[in-house]
This record gives C-alpha cells, structure tokens and sequence, in this order.
C-alpha cells in the first residue's frame, strides 16, 4: 500500500505534468524569470531541514502565498506542492522512527502530514514564513512521536488516500451562487446582474478606459481567454443560461495587472515601503508576498480584497451599456 508521502508526491507530478512549473508567481506565462525548471527538477534542489537558505525560504514564501490564494484549482495544487516540498525532509526521519520503534512507516507519515495540515488551517495567513515552516515540522514531528507513544494502531480517522483528499479541500474554495449574486435581496438575478455590469461600465468610461476594456471584449468574444482551458465561471453560474454557447464573463480583475511591487503594493495601503518590510517580518503585513529572484511582489487580487474592493463578475454587453449611457466625451 502506497503511503501519504507516495501519495502527494504522485498527485503534484500528475498535475504538473512535466512541464515547466513557476514558484515565483504560479504563471510561467507572466513571470519575469523566463527560465523554469520541471518540478521534479526543484523538488530535488529544494532544502527546507532546520538549516535553511535564503532562496529556500521565498520559495517556502511564494509557494504558501499560492496555497491561500486563486481560484479552487490552483489552491490544491500548490497546497500539495507545498506538503511536497517538506516530504523528503520527513522521509529519512519517519524510517529511523519506523525501525527504532517497530511502528508501521506509512501509519507515522499520515500522522506526521496530519500534525503538518492542522498548523497549516488553524494559522493565520500573517504568519511569518519562516515561522510557519518551523512550526508545521515541529507539529508533525510532535504528532508521529505522540503516535508511537500511545502504541495505537491508528493515526488518524482517514486512510491516505482520504488525507490527501481532505488537504487539498481544507478551505471551502466553492464558488457559490451567493458569492456572485445575493439572493436574499434581489428578487430579479438577471436585473441585478445587469446593473452590476453596467455600473461598472460607466465608471470605466469616466476612468477613460474603455479602450482597454473593449479589447479584453473582443478577445473573449473570439473565444480567446489568454489561452485558459476551461473558464472557471461559465454563463449558467452566473444567471445568464441564454448566452450562445461562449463563456463571456470576466472578473474586474482581469482588467488589472496581476502582480505589482511591493514598494507599490505598500503605498497604495498608505505605508512606505521600509514600514511594510517591518511589518513583513513580524507577520503583520495585511497581504502575502511572492518572490521574483530577489523582487518582491504582490497580487492584485490579494490587495482588492483588504481594501474590500469587489472582484465583481460581469458581461461585456452590460459594461459596454454602461458607458454608452454615458455618451461620448
């Protein structure tokens, strides 16, 4: 039987799938480093043991900042990534413990990954990486030493191949209907959606950038969604089952560039950039970084939602009302 460790390892190949993978940014496509390694090739590169180098701990930095943010898909994928990343540091040690105690190596690895996953849900986003690397090893290796102690024959409530699954759906990463629309106060989903995209579309226009937003437009009605496979909100989530058969529907946010620096980042929170890295190393920082090499950025995204801007879906036809209501200027 294939234990935990085999498990992880087996699901981040398969959605890798020997292509390049980028740890900086999740996108090889947008990163600025242009060369990037097959995962098998970092996982084998990567050190994350007690004693850790600087490169070691943004990667640590980055892939955890994936792990919380974007959409279902990616939040898995990377989540096992990062379990990945701490199983060749855990593999020697659970042998040795494994033949000193002559426990089953596969029952103290699913505790050693099950100690490791209640750090990871139970702290917080801010907590320094360095911190949070730290404390999941000490918790898993707490947590396979307290299983051989108590002499039982079970180290958690699910099998393996249960672990892996409940990792990777830790957070509740649906997107609901309610996430797009509020039910309990429209009585008309459609209007609401409707008016929605149409606001935007007359702030738009007064930004001056319907230029910009009518060629995100056409590129969505060619079927050109930045070469994406599978949209992740097709017309019926959104109340729109009529639409011919293309998913149309966009996000504010892919309007926007998707990471900005982190000097920038920090001033549109009204902090200069030597505050924000104080505030970094303490774990206080309201948003998460990623590393570029030796550039910090931060996501778009990440820095909508502490300012409570809505990332709102919406139609091209609505947007482009919108600002005609507003006639030319």
């Amino acid at each position: 039987m294939r234990d935990v460790f085999t498990l992880i390892t087996a699901r981040v190949l398969r959605d890798c799938d020997g292509e390049p993978v980028c740890t900086h940014v999740g996108d090889v496509q947008v990163c600025a480093i242009k060369s990037h390694p097959a995962y098998q090739v970092l996982r084998d590169k990567v050190r994350l043991g007690r004693s850790k180098s600087v490169a070691s701990l943004r990667l640590w930095e980055s892939v955890g900042t994936l792990a919380r943010e974007g959409d279902q898909q990616e939040r898995e994928k990377w989540l096992m990534i990062l379990l990945d990343l701490l199983t060749p540091y855990f593999g020697g040690w659970s042998k040795q413990l494994a033949l000193k105690s002559r426990y089953d190596v596969s029952d103290i690895r699913s505790a050693m990954v099950e100690g490791a996953l209640e750090v990871w849900f139970s702290r917080a986003g801010g907590t320094p990486s360095k911190e949070l690397l730290d404390t999941m090893m000490t918790r898993a290796f707490t947590s396979a030493r307290k299983l051989v102690e108590s002499g039982s024959s079970e180290t958690c409530a699910t099998g393996a191949e249960h672990l892996v699954a409940d990792a990777a759906h830790g957070d509740d990463f649906t997107l609901r209907a309610s996430s797009i629309i509020d039910a309990s106060t429209v009585r008309d989903p459609d209007t609401d959606e409707r008016i929605r995209g149409e606001r935007t579309g007359a702030l738009l226009k007064r930004m001056g950038v319907m230029g910009h937003v009518e060629i995100l437009h056409d590129k969505l009605r060619s079927g050109c969604r930045d070469e994406v496979d599978s949209p992740a909100i097709t017309p019926t989530q959104a109340g729109r089952s009529w639409v011919d058969g293309k998913n149309l529907y966009y996000r504010i946010s892919d309007l926007l560039p998707q990471y900005v620096g982190f000097s920038e980042a920090a001033s549109i929170i009204g902090l200069s950039e030597s505050q924000a890295s104080k505030m970094a190393r303490k774990g206080s920082l309201p948003f998460r970084v990623l590393w570029i090499g030796n550039s910090r950025v931060v996501s778009v995204k990440s820095l909508m939602h502490i300012m409570g801007i809505q990332d709102s879906i919406v139609h091209p036809d609505d947007v482009e009302n919108g600002a005609s209501h507003l006639g030319e200027e």
